[in-house]
């Protein structure tokens, strides 16, 4: 009896070792795979989907990264406009395709908002991407016309004896403006109009042409009104001033919060995608964002160069899908 229960320990004994070296193996296997699919990337050309038209800020950056990265691969990276939904077209576009690093997103907060808005969004941004890291951070100017009064405290002082009357334009329903200015009403206490737009340019004209009391504009077409007086910036999103407006405060110095999460462009790719490549092209365009002369190009668009690897840019989109997704559903925004 004794000596068959020693002959089946040892063979369980045997078998531990075997499967301990076999996972072993399987493991040494798998990291020298992982390994040889980093060093041999890319080894073909790289898609960068962006999900709005060209010509706006994140397109310039999209073209502003890729050139000096595909540089630095030695492999094209080519930029690719997909529109549409609030940019889920091209997000879904990405969230689709095979999981190897070859396809890319450059996102904004919408990526985690937009979902929220629809009744079966196509993807989950979080299940089905995979955060590479943050390239800049934005933010929106809220800004008077000439007839308003100059300051956000007056601003709002006026807008409580005229509910719905104070109108305010912002680039369309359910944008990232129109979800800020929700909050802003509500700690400001101050019933206001909305007005949908198709972009920025009309906005800004009707602003000047006094057919609205308020707008969301970017820091460089504040910046290039506010020196004619046609135009009154009033306060910043974001937790600190921008550079462009360096007079101009913040929403939180004003004491309304919520509007504090500065607006982050990043990239996305595929989940699934093995993290060796994540990490390597995180790690090569924190690189490509370092140099001077993109740091510059982005400053002269309004947008301030803060990147982040995978782990942490992860942590900052499901904390906004959070907020924001609260938000959205407080309000009941939507867009079917």
């Amino acid at each position: 009896m004794q000596a068959d229960r020693r002959k089946a320990l040892q063979w369980l004994g045997a078998g531990s070792l075997a499967a301990t070296a076999s996972a072993l193996g399987l493991g040494h296997a798998r990291a020298q795979s992982g390994q040889s699919a980093v060093s041999n990337y890319p080894s073909r050309p790289v898609r960068l989907v962006v999900p709005y038209p060209p010509g706006g800020a994140t397109d310039v950056l999209a073209r502003a990264l890729g050139d000096p990265l595909g540089k630095l691969w030695q492999r094209p990276v080519i930029v690719e406009n997909r529109p549409g939904v609030g940019g889920m077209i091209g997000a879904d576009v990405v969230a689709k395709a095979t999981p190897d690093g070859y396809t890319l997103l450059l996102a904004l907060p919408s990526l985690v908002q937009t979902p929220y808005m629809v009744a079966k969004p196509p993807f989950d941004p979080l299940r089905d991407l995979t955060a590479i890291g943050q390239l800049c951070t934005s933010s929106l100017v809220l800004t008077a016309n000439g007839a308003m009064p100059r300051t956000l405290p007056e601003v709002v002082s006026l807008a409580k004896t005229q509910p719905n009357k104070i109108s305010y334009g912002t680039y369309g329903i359910g944008t990232g403006a129109h979800l800020y200015m929700q909050v802003f009403a509500a700690a400001a206490g101050a019933e206001l109009l909305h007005v949908p737009y198709k972009g920025e340019a009309p906005i800004a004209t009707d602003l000047i042409g006094v057919q609205i009391s308020l707008g969301t504009l970017s820091p460089m077409t504040v910046r290039q009104h506010a020196r004619t007086g046609k135009l009154q910036p009033l306060a910043v999103t974001g937790n600190a001033r921008t550079p462009m407006l360096p007079d101009v405060p913040t929403f939180q110095e004003l004491g309304y919060k919520g509007l504090d999460g500065p607006a982050w462009l990043g990239l996305f790719t595929t989940a699934g995608t093995p993290q060796p490549i994540v990490e390597k092209i995180s790690a090569d365009v924190e690189t490509v964002m370092a140099a001077a002369d993109i740091r510059q190009r982005m400053a002269d668009l309004g947008l301030i160069v803060k990147t982040s690897r995978p782990a942490a840019f992860a942590a900052v989109a499901k904390a906004d899908q959070a907020y924001w997704g609260n938000v959205i559903k407080k309000y009941n925004i939507r867009l079917d």
